[in-house]
């Protein structure tokens, strides 16, 4: 009998009781995307509520970014960036 050495033996382990699992590839298409910006002055336009932001969301648009300008001093209009799958 062979002593363990730090928790491993010195055997060989039997590993012909495996099942072989192949590796099967699908093609794929890469998805293609449509972009909207909707872009708001809030001197002069509300900001969009809820509701409307449900109903692009309800349309497959999903928000990605926002941009506020006056956060970087560079003027003062609002963009919101969407994406959505194409259909």
């Amino acid at each position: 009998m062979q002593r363990p050495i730090r928790g491993f033996t010195m055997e060989k382990q039997d590993t012909h009781g495996s099942a072989f699992i192949p590796m099967v590839y699908e093609a794929a298409q890469a998805a293609q995307w449509e972009y909207k910006v909707l872009t708001i002055d809030p001197r002069e336009e509300a900001l969009p509520d809820a509701q409307y932001l449900s109903e692009l969301g309800k349309e497959g648009w999903v928000l990605t970014t926002i941009l506020d300008e006056r956060s970087t001093s560079k003027g003062g209009k609002i963009h919101y960036y969407l994406m959505r799958q194409s259909q």
